[in-house]
């Protein structure tokens, strides 16, 4: 029985990166003897186990057999005989089929180590072409290590996956998890550039123009980067660029389902996108119109997820205009009326206005106020 560190953990050490998972191969044993050394069985496709004391990942060297189509259309078959050079012959790029043993020496059999001397991300084998997922996970590579490039033949097995038309086999729910982690990268556009030029982009997102809206998205994202907003955040920016320009109340309600998009991203992207027109012009809006605008974004019972509506709404902007913009006046003019109209007493307000119409006694008492608010501050 022999332990190898295997891939990114690797990867990222030769690379001088910090390491944040590392992931374990061993060679020579068995589930059972595994199990009787005290490794905990968590793999459901394949042979996985924790350590009992680190819990860190230890999975018996495998080889896969493409059986059916899909990205879980493999027969994984894990024994003592399969050997290190099996395994990582099945892993995505030579990048990531580097491994590493106790002692530190290094075992690198499809040339990882030039091809990350050169910033190369090229394919393992032939056998590449067989995941859809893969597309994915080179889009997001190529956004983390934005200076490598894509080797020719390695581009050209992502358009036969896309031609193919197994990247819709692929889950929902693992599509939103690959862009997710490209969401986090600083040149997370650089992700869609290379599903745009593989043909996978048209379908995961057939309603998005991007040529068109290219450049916007780029400058957006790096601006979101720059400021390091959440993942969240940069989903939400990224988004706003695939609504029509006559908003519908469930235009991108597919788009949300099709890519398992948390609720939290479409929640943000619509507050933003349904009151576009009004941010864009808020310093031209009457008291009235800004209250409104107030009521629709409904901040007096949500006020915290203002700062995030307009970090999207200036990194939006920033990429349409590619200048600044009055994002942050706005934020903090909105912040002021809030503090002072949440002073207001609403329950004398409801005992004085006895036999009205309540709500709209509220309304008159906060325009006031706001009227007053708006007229001192020009």
């Amino acid at each position: 029985m022999k332990v190898y560190l295997v891939g990114g953990a690797v990867r990222d050490q030769i690379m001088g990166l910090s390491v944040k998972d590392k992931d374990y191969v061993v060679v020579g044993s068995s589930s059972e003897e595994m199990v009787k050394l005290g490794y905990k069985p968590v793999g459901k496709d394949f042979p996985v186990f924790l350590h009992p004391k680190t819990h860190q990942e230890f999975a018996l060297a495998r080889t896969e057999r493409k059986v059916s189509k899909g990205y879980k259309g493999f027969k994984v078959y894990a024994s003592k005989e399969v050997t290190l050079e099996e395994d990582l012959q099945r892993r995505d790029l030579t990048i990531n089929a580097i491994a590493k043993d106790k002692k530190g020496q290094i075992f690198d059999p499809f040339g990882g180590i030039k091809d990350i001397k050169n910033k190369v991300l090229r394919h393992v084998s032939s056998a590449f072409v067989e995941d859809p997922i893969r597309v994915l996970r080179i889009a997001r590579f190529s956004a983390r290590f934005h200076k490598f490039k894509i080797h020719p033949k390695t581009e050209a097995l992502l358009k036969q996956i896309v031609k193919n038309k197994e990247i819709e086999t692929v889950a929902s729910e693992r599509v939103w998890h690959e862009l997710s982690v490209g969401f986090t990268e600083k040149k997370s556009y650089l992700m869609f550039e290379v599903l745009n030029r593989c043909g996978a982009l048209k379908l995961l997102l057939p309603e998005l123009d991007y040529p068109k809206n290219k450049n916007s998205i780029k400058r957006s994202l790096e601006y979101a980067a720059k400021y390091k907003y959440s993942t969240d955040i940069r989903a939400a920016i990224f988004f706003m660029h695939t609504y029509p320009l006559k908003v519908g109340i469930k235009c991108n309600e597919k788009i949300y389902i099709r890519l398992s998009v948390p609720n939290a991203v479409k929640k943000i992207a619509e507050k933003l996108v349904f009151n576009l027109s009004d941010l864009r012009q808020f310093k031209k809006l009457n008291p009235q119109q800004v209250l409104d605008l107030i009521y629709k974004m409904d901040l007096f019972r949500n006020p915290e997820i203002l700062p995030d509506v307009m970090r999207i709404f200036e990194a939006y902007t920033e990429g349409q205009l590619g200048r600044k913009n009055t994002a942050q006046t706005t934020l903090k003019a909105f912040q002021k009326y809030l503090k002072h109209l949440n002073k207001l007493n609403l329950s004398a307000i409801s005992q004085n206005k006895r036999g009205v119409d309540i709500k709209a006694a509220i309304y008159e008492a906060r325009l006031k106020l706001l009227a007053k608010l708006i007229k001192s501050a020009l």
